[in-house]
Order: C-alpha cells, then sequence, then structure tokens
C-alpha cells in the first residue's frame, strides 16, 4: 500500500471536508467550471467550494422535514435525491417523510413547492432516475406509494404525459438516460439504460439482463384507448460484454457514462459500460450511439415472424403524428428486437476485465503534449478507492495502461457519487462522512526521476527540469512517452542513476531478511548476489515486498546484494533508496533499516500495465492515499 501527501500543480488546500455527521444517502450536484459543489443530504443541503490553493469550505442550507406527519416510522428523515439547475434557482427534491416534495434554493432563500410526485421518491433505498431537457421532465419515480408497484419510464412534465407499458419489463433496475439530438428534430431519441429480470428462465441462463431502450423524443401517445397515455415507439435491446475467447460473461450493467464526439458527431458518441457477473469480476464494454441506433432502425423483432407494419415499431414521424394502433400493438407484445447490441471494435470484445468489482465510471477525454488524444477513465470500487486506467491511443490497441489507485477519504467508506469536471480537470467524491477533490493530474506520485516519471505512462504527465510535472502547468514541452514500448529511452541520461550503499554487519549463523518493495506491478523483482539470482518476484506477487530470508548467514553468504526492478528491457534499482548492501562479517548485527519502508511519501517507480490478452486486466495497481496538503 501506498501512502501519500499529495500536492497538485504547487498549490496547497485541503481537498476533503466532511458532512459534520453521517450521511448514509447523498446525491451530488456540480457545474463543470465551477469550484463550487452542491451536495444533498438529510434535510439540508450542503455547499462546498473548493478554491485553487486554499482550504475548501461548506455551508449548509437547512430544509427540514414534516416528521411529524409520518404515520410510518422508517424513513421519516428527508433525504435529498435530486438536484439541479433550473431557471429558477437550484432545486432540490426530497423524500420529506414519504411525501415526496421540492424546493428552490435562490442564494440563502429557501421557497418551498409542496409535493411533487415522481421528482423524488418515498424512501431513499428506491431505484430512481430523473432526467431534465429544456421544459421536459422524465422519471422513473412511482406517483403512488402504495400501488403502482410496476416500474415505468415516464414523461411527468411536457406537452403530455405518458409511460411505458406494463409488459415491456420485467423488475428493471435503471442505470441511466440521455437524449440524442439526431439529424432531424423529429428523430430526437431518448435512450435509457437498465437491466432487468431474464425472461429465460433456464437454470443456465443469468439471472440479469443489460438492455438499452429508446424512446421518440416527439412522441405524442397512440391513436386507440389503450396507447393514448403509453410511449408508442418503445424498444430495448440487449447489450452484449462478453469474452468468447475466455468465455466470460458480465450481464449486470452497473453504470454508464456517454463521451461526446469532440466534432458533435452523434453517432461517434461513445458509451461506457460497466459491467459485473456473478462473481463480482468487472468488465468495461464500449458502445457507439451509432450502432445502438442502427440495431433499433433495423432488427426484426424478437419472437415475431410476419411482415412488419408500416411505420415499424420504434420509427419516430414527424409533424407529431400519432403512430397508428397497429403499429403499436405489434412493439408493445415484442418489444425486443433481435439483434443484439456488441461492443465497438473487430473483436467485439470488452474493453478489459478484472477481478475487481467496478460500480461507477467517468471518463475523461485529454490531449498529451505531443499531440495524441487519450480516454482516461476513473472507476470505483467496492473498496471505496478509485482506478485510474489509460485506454490506448489509435497506435496502439493491445495495452490498457492501469496507472493508480486512489484512496480519496480519510476514513475507508463506500462511494456514493461521483462527478467529473472535465474543464477543472477534477473529480468529485462523496461518502457518508465527506466530500473529496480529487485532481487528475497526480504526477508528483512518480518517483524514479525520468524514467520513472515516462515509465509510469501517465499521459498527463511530463519530464520538465528535473521533475514529473503535469503538463497543464509547464509552460514548456515537457518530455512525454506514452506508447513505445521502452519509453524510458527518451529520458536524457539512458540510465538511472546506482543505488547508494547501505552497510550491514551480520554475526555468522544468523537469521536475516532483506526486503525491496515491489512499487511496480508488472516488474519482475530480483536480489542478486555476486550475479547471481538469489531471489526472484514476478508480477502478480501477493505481497508489497520482495523479500529474500537468510536462515543461516555463512561465509558464502557475506558480500554485495542487489534488488532491481525489470520491465521489459529496462533495469533499475527498486525503489527510493532502493537496497545494495554488502553484508559485512561482525560480531553483532548493525541496525539498519530500509530506506523509504518508514515515510508516509512512498512512491511508484515502474508504471504498471495490464495488459488485454484473455486474462483482461491482470495487475493490481498500487495505492495512493490522499492526505491533507
Amino acid at each position: 500500500m501506498f501512502l501519500l501527501i499529495v500536492s497538485s500543480s504547487g498549490h496547497v488546500g485541503q481537498d476533503r471536508v466532511d458532512f459534520g455527521q453521517t450521511e448514509p444517502h447523498t446525491v451530488l450536484f456540480h457545474e463543470p467550471g465551477s469550484s463550487s459543489v452542491w451536495v444533498g443530504g438529510r434535510g439540508k443541503v450542503y455547499l462546498f467550494d473548493f478554491p485553487e490553493g486554499k482550504n475548501a469550505s461548506v455551508r449548509t442550507v437547512n430544509i427540514g422535514s414534516t416528521k411529524g406527519s409520518c404515520l410510518d416510522k422508517r424513513d421519516c428523515e428527508n433525504y435529498i435525491t435530486l438536484l439541479e439547475r433550473r431557471s429558477e434557482g437550484l432545486l432540490a427534491c426530497g423524500t420529506n417523510a414519504r411525501h415526496p416534495s421540492c424546493w428552490n434554493l435562490v442564494n440563502d432563500t429557501v421557497v418551498p413547492l409542496g409535493e411533487m410526485r415522481g421528482y423524488a421518491p418515498f424512501s431513499p433505498d428506491e431505484n430512481s432516475l430523473v432526467l431534465f431537457e429544456g421544459d421536459e421532465v422524465y422519471s422513473t419515480i412511482r406517483k403512488q406509494e402504495y400501488n403502482g408497484k410496476i416500474p415505468r419510464f415516464r414523461r411527468i412534465r411536457g406537452e403530455s404525459e405518458l409511460y411505458t407499458s406494463d409488459t415491456v419489463m420485467q423488475n428493471p433496475q435503471f442505470i441511466k438516460a440521455t437524449i440524442v439530438h439526431q439529424d432531424q428534430a423529429y428523430d430526437d431519441k431518448i435512450y435509457y439504460f437498465f437491466r432487468e429480470d431474464n425472461p429465460d428462465k433456464n437454470p443456465e441462463a443469468p439471472l440479469n439482463v443489460s438492455r438499452v431502450a429508446q424512446l421518440c423524443r416527439g412522441d405524442q401517445g397512440g391513436e386507440s384507448s389503450l396507447s393514448v397515455s403509453k410511449w408508442n415507439t418503445f424498444l430495448k435491446a440487449m447489450l452484449v460484454c462478453s469474452d468468447a475467447a475466455t468465455n466470460k460473461n458480465f450481464n449486470r450493467l452497473q453504470d454508464v457514462f456517454l463521451l461526446p464526439d469532440p466534432s458533435g458527431q452523434w453517432r461517434d458518441t461513445r458509451v461506457y459500460g460497466v459491467f459485473s457477473n456473478p462473481w463480482n469480476y468487472s468488465a468495461v464494454c464500449v458502445y457507439s450511439l451509432g450502432d445502438i441506433d442502427k440495431v433499433f432502425r433495423t432488427s426484426s423483432l424478437k419472437g415475431y415472424h410476419s411482415s412488419l407494419p408500416n411505420p415499424r415499431p420504434g420509427k419516430c414521424l414527424p409533424d407529431q403524428q400519432p403512430i397508428p394502433t397497429e403499429t403499436f400493438q405489434v412493439a408493445d407484445r415484442h418489444p425486443e428486437v433481435a439483434q443484439r447490441v456488441e461492443p465497438m471494435g473487430p473483436l467485439k470484445t470488452p474493453l478489459f476485465h478484472s477481478k475487481y468489482h467496478y460500480q461507477k465510471v467517468v471518463v475523461h477525454r485529454m490531449q498529451a503534449s505531443h499531440g495524441e488524444t487519450y480516454h482516461v477513465l476513473y472507476l470505483t470500487t467496492d473498496r471505496g478507492t478509485i482506478h485510474k486506467v489509460v485506454e490506448p491511443g489509435e497506435q496502439e490497441h493491445s495495452f490498457i495502461f492501469n496507472i493508480m489507485e486512489i484512496q480519496p477519504f480519510r476514513r475507508a467508506a463506500a462511494i456514493q457519487t461521483m462527478s467529473l469536471d472535465a474543464e477543472r480537470r477534477k473529480l468529485y467524491v462523496s461518502s457518508q462522512w465527506e466530500v473529496s477533490q480529487v485532481p487528475l493530474d497526480l504526477c508528483e506520485v512518480y518517483g524514479g526521476g525520468c524514467h520513472g516519471c515516462l515509465m509510469s505512462r501517465d499521459p498527463y504527465c511530463g519530464w520538465d527540469q528535473g521533475r514529473c510535472v503535469s503538463i497543464y502547468s509547464s509552460q514548456r514541452s515537457v518530455l512525454q512517452s506514452i506508447n513505445p514500448v521502452e519509453p524510458h529511452k527518451e529520458c536524457p541520461n539512458p540510465k538511472p542513476d546506482k543505488a547508494p550503499l547501505q552497510k550491514v554487519s551480520l554475526a555468522p549463523n544468523s537469521r536475516y531478511y532483506l526486503s525491496c518493495p515491489m512499487e511496480s506491478r508488472h516488474a519482475t523483482y530480483s536480489w542478486r548476489h555476486k550475479e547471481n539470482v538469489e531471489q526472484s518476484c514476478e508480477p502478480g506477487h501477493q505481497s508489497p515486498n520482495c523479500i529474500l530470508f537468510i536462515e543461516n548467514l555463512t561465509a558464502q553468504q557475506y558480500g554485495h546484494y542487489f534488488c532491481e526492478a525489470q520491465e521489459g528491457s529496462y533495469f533499475q534499482p527498486a525503489g527510493p533508496g532502493a537496497p545494495c548492501l554488502p553484508l559485512l562479517p561482525g560480531d553483532r548485527i548493525t541496525q539498519w533499516r530500509m530506506p523509504g519502508l518508514e515515510t508516509s511519501s512512498r512512491r511508484r517507480l515502474l508504471g504498471p500495465r495490464w495488459r488485454t490478452d484473455g486474462e483482461g486486466l491482470r495487475m493490481r495497481a498500487p495505492t495512493v492515499k490522499l492526505g491533507h496538503r
């Protein structure tokens, strides 16, 4: 485990602030480019401010709760579940003692809006999703507490209120919803991602399947009494995330992040999905909106063997024309398309899979100093940490680079929410105890001089004037090498500095062990004595240190011992103050402590690399713990 006192771009400040009480359910709202973060808790909204180079601050806006009218003693708090910027101010909605209500926050004034069904659930544990688009509001929240148990996707504010038929989804768990503006305004789509119970009850079939559904934004309902209040353009498709080479399937969708194309081509929007399997292993699959759209436009319907009616199910009609009854009936009885949505790429396989249980994902598109674009994934684990993973550029498709594991909180806790500010290059995460701001360019963690900086393969970092620095903080062109197999050869000094010499005096027949910190999870660490390898620790070694144990010291075992790390053709003394020591005869043991083992700022030497070669992400990431600045 690596402990680190983090300094971002040379600025000094505090990056984490406590709530002052436990908040078992939080929701986070952040406007890109702002240093402020709104977090909803129990009966209050917190406003955190993280100014550059200064300590963060927090103030609270009390909203309260109508606890006195709560007949059921469960969930009698007012858990804020929705924060959204509207023209009137910041809209805050909460459970309000099982009487869902909303408030407008204007400066320090709280304006009650009364009960607003569909904007907040009755209980904070309910699966809920609310989507805003202009004056339109879409929601998956039931409006009645003791009826309407079947989950629906609704338009609760707009030209007409609509809901999905009760038979088109089986116990859905909603993940993400978005509106996509297509080439023609009447063709604009609502896509939402969810998982549901598998209709295939075969004992060998997975319990859950992952889906994407489409709706036409201009849908006005149907012509008949049975379809007039229902979505008439609903279709769903299965999302596939599996690796045929290893026969591994990931069926439970956990989270989705949409990365728009920088040129504005909606079809090239990338959809990153985090999936898990029954053993809580994870995979990340990447889809394109163009492929999803094509599946809905061209696929036949599963279980329907006649000619499709005209217009075909799912087709958006101009001028708000109603969908013919025949088209609605066919789609309502056969809502799933036969063709499945597969990942991008020629192999149609996951970007990677891992033994870790990932739960949330955000993706940052960034341009390295040499001009190539990289996609950097930030994934939360069930252990309350964040993994930073670099998707390869166009020049190298076979490698996924694991940069680091980040511990964002003072005390270990599950990550409840995570938001990315691509403009300020910050992550904002919350737990039940605190809120943390995490810089994306943590370049100070890379030790080993120029070689360690470049071997990290971190696209945010480069070597400049004797330091590993953020490419955004340097006014000069920094030395950076991401894709080459041997980036260390780009350094001005092709060979690393020699390790310092540490002397240890030991009596004959002594017991002693030599410990070498394994700071890269892709390098091989070796203890050498008289050019012989006495102990070798391969990648995947379970211990954080490579240990050479001398049980009974003999005359032949005196001499120089070196610990070195090898990654590819790159050799370097392993770790800051890496061991290079002579064991000398003596009548006592000289007190000696491994350099770096006691420090609170342990650096990682070589950048670990995860390769997608059938094993997915094989290596464990190093851990960085964010502390006070």
